[in-house]
C-alpha cells in the first residue's frame, strides 16, 4: 500500500477504509496515528490524528465516502502555523435532480457532456486550493487585546531577568542563577 504524503495548501482526496485512525509506534519515538484509504495510507502524530478523527464526526463522514485533507499554512513569520482541514464532496446529483430536489425527465437524450479539459483541471484545483487557504485564514482568531498585553510584560520581564544575570557575571562566580 502507497504511503501519502500531503503536500502544503494542496487539497487530498481520499476514500478512507475506516475513520478511527490505529495508533502506531513511531520510528521517531511515541505514538502516531495510521489512516488507510483507498488511495493509500498515511502517518500523522497524536494531535493531529485527534483533530482529523473530530472533524471527520462534526462532517458526519462515513468510510468510503470522498473527502478532501488540506495540511494547510497560514499566517507568516513566527505567526505561521499548520491547520489540518477536511471538507466533504457533495455526493453528485441523481441523473435528472434539480437544484430544488424535484426530477425533471428528459425526453430528448442529452448528449454526454464533453470531459473538462487540462486547462479546466488545473483551474479547478486552483479555485479549490484558494478557498482552502481562505476557509483557513478565516478559521484563525486574533488572540485578545490582554494577551498581547500578557506577553508583553513576560517579555519585559524576561529581558530583565537577562541583564541582572549578565550583571552578576562581575562578582567572580559570588552570586549565582
Amino acid at each position: 500500500m502507497a504511503i501519502l504524503r500531503f503536500a502544503v495548501n494542496i487539497p487530498q482526496v481520499l476514500h478512507l477504509h475506516s475513520l478511527e485512525g490505529r495508533i502506531v509506534e513511531s520510528k521517531f519515538g511515541g505514538n502516531q496515528y495510521l489512516f488507510t484509504a483507498k488511495e493509500g495510507a498515511f502517518y500523522v502524530g497524536d494531535k493531529v490524528g485527534a483533530i482529523l478523527m473530530d472533524q471527520f464526526k462534526k462532517l458526519d463522514v462515513r468510510p468510503g465516502d470522498e473527502i478532501e485533507i488540506t495540511k494547510a499554512e497560514v499566517g507568516h513569520g513566527t505567526d505561521r502555523r499548520t491547520n489540518w482541514i477536511v471538507t466533504q464532496s457533495a455526493p453528485a446529483p441523481a441523473a435528472g435532480e434539480q437544484p430544488d430536489g424535484t426530477f425533471v425527465v428528459p425526453t430528448v437524450p442529452v448528449a454526454a457532456p464533453e470531459p473538462p479539459s487540462q486547462l479546466e483541471q488545473q483551474l479547478a484545483a486552483s479555485i479549490r486550493m484558494v478557498e482552502a487557504r481562505k476557509q483557513a485564514q478565516s478559521a484563525t482568531t486574533a488572540a485578545p487585546a490582554w494577551a498581547d498585553y500578557l506577553v508583553a510584560q513576560s517579555n519585559a520581564l524576561i529581558d530583565a531577568y537577562a541583564s541582572v544575570l549578565k550583571h552578576s557575571v562581575r562578582h567572580e562566580g559570588l552570586i549565582k542563577t
